[in-house]
């Protein structure tokens, strides 16, 4: 069979002149035609049917850019993030100066946590309009992820500067400014964020971060009760109210917020432990088994353990059986106090088969702990009596006061640049004290050690042979006294009991409270506060003044305590 000639295309197009004409009017009423539908879907809240239209009229006209944006929009609301990079890229691809097509592309990078690559895309679209709406801020959150936080504060004044009235920016400069050590600013500008909408929570929650730093705790109480109140299912603000109420002391509503943390807390957020069996909730435990389990860092299991004795009375008088898996580095000193009949076992082995599980930190909320109810015996902590033997042998014939020394805490965490002092204030303010012997305490700052000692500053330093809290408990044991900044070692000295001195910002951790020298938690702790935000000298210059007075009456080697108990790891 052979083709009609009719059947051609090309002769059927040229027997109908009026087909293109034809086309040319139904193509657009059917772009539209999607176009509206989508709208509708959109309207309706239907992020699929949306971009099923959206897809159709990309169809009939591709080259639309505003028509891709739309579509990247309803993929990003879908989570469809990967999808949405593929067609900014092919979109910037075509359109390679379209302003929006790059901030789109930038976006959808950010979202997948891909910060650095969004970067460029964002120049590129703030080179050619500088104006689209959240590009500067969106930038500038990606310089700061990315370490360039200098860029990123001046991408924020630049918004601010453009319009007074950008909150998204006022709020994010309030919360860079205090790690650039300009306070005032950042009260200044939580205040205008706050002011041009008292109900943002996000500008109420970072004002109130900032008034912490201004010790101006009723406001900032205040800001974050209201932030908690307009947008109570965003978690982190319960959590920040959490911090906020136990340092001031208001255990309950505290210890209750506190429960946020593991989505509130930016350091905890998606690390919790998926276990097959269910939490623990006051369930009878006759015949069952209960694993507590260790959370945060070393020093939240240091000073939480003090409740598992109170846990293992109750499972024990119910007939239930207490395991508790602690964190590697601390198990030794965990196993060595943990009480008879309870199981102590490394965080990283083989758990037995448990029924409940229950976190560390959680006991306070369990046993409903107050300022009056707190475990706070002199040691609850003991070193290895062998390993403290050893090292007071070594240092036998040396009478002077023997004196640990912490000026960091860890480089990571996000406060370590207001908590800590370095060395070199240690030095200055030490130098020409009398009958004191300086021992470092400070993990892998061989570095700092040999500088200060350059300078002139006679500190030794074995925390070489140190591999484990039990090592460093064991050194610890044979010092007079701990001085430190806030961090691991200061919760490990003084659950030792040994006396220890802690330098405190203006925004301590919550552990400490407000004002006060001493501690509910431990006795033996001595707290030094900075008056001013940031300002470290006066703080150094009490520690020195009362070091040098301690040091003039000291007399002979740090005291013998009672040999511990020997536990098999």
């Amino acid at each position: 069979m052979t083709n009609s000639p009719s059947s051609r295309p090309d002769q059927l197009l040229s027997e109908s002149p009026q087909a293109g004409a034809v086309q040319d009017t139904i193509i657009p009423r059917a772009l539209d035609a999607f176009i509206d539908n989508a709208r509708g879907a959109n309207a309706k809240g239907n992020q699929v049917e949306r971009a099923v239209w959206l897809q159709a009229a990309m169809m009939l006209e591709a080259d639309r850019p505003e028509t891709g944006l739309d579509l990247i929009d309803s993929m990003l609301k879908q989570n469809r993030i990967g999808d949405a990079i593929q067609l900014a890229a092919q979109l910037v691809d075509r359109h390679p100066h379209h302003a929006l097509a790059l901030w789109h592309l930038g976006y959808a990078l950010q979202l997948a946590n891909r910060h650095a690559d969004a970067i460029p895309f964002y120049e590129r679209a703030h080179a050619i309009n500088p104006a689209v709406p959240t590009l500067r801020n969106n930038l500038a959150v990606a310089y700061e992820v990315t370490g360039g936080e200098g860029k990123a504060l001046s991408m924020l004044e630049e918004a601010v500067a453009a319009n007074d009235q950008d909150i998204e920016a006022l709020t994010n400069l309030s919360r860079i400014y205090p790690r650039r050590r300009e306070l005032e600013h950042a009260l200044a500008a939580g205040k205008r964020a706050v002011g041009i909408n008292p109900s943002n929570a996000l500008a109420l929650s970072n004002y109130s971060l900032a008034l912490k730093e201004a010790q101006r705790w009723p406001e900032a109480t205040e800001a974050a009760e209201a932030a908690v109140n307009f947008a109570p299912g965003m978690q982190r603000l319960p959590f920040n109210l959490s911090i906020l109420d136990l340092v001031q002391g208001n255990y309950a509503r505290g210890w209750a917020n506190f429960e946020s943390r593991w989505d509130g807390s930016s350091e905890l957020r998606n690390s919790h432990p998926n276990f097959a069996a269910p939490r623990w909730n006051g369930e009878a435990l006759r015949g069952k088994t209960l694993l507590l389990w260790g959370e945060q860092g070393f020093g939240d299991a240091l000073q939480f353990s003090r409740f598992v004795p109170m846990l293992a009375k109750k499972v024990h008088a119910q007939g239930g059986t207490l395991v508790w898996a602690a964190f590697k580095a601390v198990h030794p000193l965990m196993a060595r106090m943990a009480p008879k009949g309870v199981e102590c076992l490394p965080h990283d082995g083989p758990l037995p088969a448990f029924d409940f599980h229950f976190p560390l930190l959680s006991l306070p909320l369990h046993f409903g702990i107050d300022a009056d109810t707190i475990p706070a015996k002199r040691a609850y902590l003991s070193a290895n009596a062998d390993l403290a033997a050893d090292w007071r042998a070594e240092f036998s014939a040396d009478k002077r006061l023997r004196v640990g020394l912490v000026w960091s805490g860890s480089e990571g965490h996000q406060r370590n640049m207001f908590r800590s002092v370095g060395i070199e204030r240690y030095a200055k303010a030490f130098s020409g004290i009398e009958n004191v012997a300086f021992f470092s305490l400070q993990k892998d700052a061989s570095g700092a050690v040999a500088t200060a000692r350059e300078s002139g500053f006679e500190i030794a330093d074995r925390t070489g042979k140190f591999e484990t809290f039990d090592d460093t408990a064991a050194f610890i044991d044979s010092l007079d006294l701990v001085i430190t900044v806030c961090t691991s070692v200061a919760h490990l000295a003084a659950a030792l009991g040994k006396p220890t001195w802690i330098l405190l910002d203006t925004n301590p951790h919550w552990v400490w409270q407000l004002e006060r020298t001493d501690s509910p938690w431990y006795p033996t702790a001595t707290l030094y506060r900075q008056k001013e935000f940031s300002k470290w000298e006066p703080v150094m210059d009490d520690v020195a003044r009362d070091l040098a007075a301690l040091a003039a009456t000291h007399t002979g080697a740090a005291p013998r305590k009672r040999a511990a108990k020997k536990v098999a790891v």
